[in-house]
């Protein structure tokens, strides 16, 4: 196998693989990868017109996978509009490398890490950035190259219009093992499209943490994350505890003009008793109820009522819109924790 930077006449070739590794709802494998937004052969060759970051790898004079990198948004398959995404995924000078398409016919050579491998001792890029998507599909193969094999950590999920839930990965210094899906990045308003997908994913939620949760055994419901920090008990007790706060905020901006929330000491809360030693069905019951409700909420509302407002006492006016992302990101980092 041989590897070397991709030119301008491998476009169609890349193309064609591209197209055989494209996610088609209800069919993509995530445990076999796949690429979302595919070029065509004309768009790859511009890619490549007047750039050597590219890189292909050959099989008996035959191109069977390229990683396509970049130093800019402008034409890429990352779409990060938008400027906090933007400084995430390009802050620092940082190479994003936008797309790893390998021939099914060619997996398993390992064409892959020889051409990470081979763009790493060329370039010596001092910080990069991969997006990869996290709904409704999670890439898990692309997520075991970069995050397993390579050291990207998530440093945060942004959408981009199009249903999708993307996290950037990042190897670099901002990773933080305490956040496994990145720490909240609020991007602004969703449009309908992506405000019926975090709907689904809040109705969902609680589903997803019942599952890594039935993975422990009791005594490991009690062990420290990390020093310091809280048990998987807690944790889901808290879930509950911030899930119903959040639910009444839902309900006060609902049916009042800008109304003042109060905030609550949540470190203190998961030292109450019941936090320590109630079993955690209690909690799972109670998050299966209030997502439920909530989702059934949600949906009832016309988009506008996503722009209605709360006064929170340190963050100030704080949209529907913001409060619902967060507590999409809040569910499924714990139960990312906890898994």
């Amino acid at each position: 196998m041989q590897i070397r930077k991709a030119r301008v006449e491998d476009a169609v070739a890349m193309a064609s693989i591209a197209e055989s590794v494209k996610y088609r709802e209800g069919d993509a494998d995530p445990s076999r990868g796949y690429l979302v937004f595919v070029g065509t052969a004309e768009e790859y060759s511009d890619r490549l017109d007047g750039t050597d970051t590219s890189y292909v790898a050959e099989l008996d004079g035959k191109v069977i996978a390229f990683l396509l990198t970049s130093y800019d948004s402008g034409g890429t398959a990352s779409n990060v509009e938008e400027e906090e995404v933007e400084r995430r995924v390009f802050g620092d000078s940082a190479l994003l490398i936008d797309q790893i398409g390998v021939s099914p016919t060619a997996r398993g050579l390992g064409a892959a890490a020889r051409m990470y491998e081979r763009m790493v001792e060329e370039l010596k890029p001092n910080r990069m950035t991969a997006c990869i998507m996290h709904w409704p599909l999670k890439n898990s193969r692309s997520i075991g190259f970069f995050e397993g094999k390579c050291g990207f950590q998530c440093i945060g999920e942004y959408h981009e219009g199009f249903g999708y839930l993307w996290g950037i990965y990042e190897h670099g210094s901002q990773g933080d093992v305490r956040y496994p899906i990145g720490r909240f990045l609020y991007v602004g308003p969703a449009n309908e499209l992506d405000l019926a997908q975090r709907i689904e994913r809040i109705r969902v939620q609680p589903a997803l943490l019942r599952a890594a949760v039935e993975k422990l055994e009791e005594d490991a419901l009690d062990r420290e994350l990390r020093p310091g920090a809280w048990t998987p008990r807690q944790i889901v007790h808290h879930m509950a505890d911030g899930h119903q706060v959040m639910m009444g905020r839902v309900r006060l901006i609902l049916t009042e003009d800008q109304p003042a929330v109060k905030t609550f000491d949540e470190n203190t809360w998961a030292e109450l008793a019941d936090a320590k030693t109630a079993p955690v069905e209690e909690s799972l019951r109670i998050l299966e109820g209030l997502h439920a409700r909530l989702a059934r909420l949600i949906a009832s509302r016309p988009h506008k009522d996503m722009l209605r407002e709360m006064l929170h006492p340190e963050q100030g006016m704080v949209k529907l819109d913001r409060l619902l992302s967060y507590l999409d990101w809040h569910g499924r980092h714990h139960t990312a924790q906890i898994r």
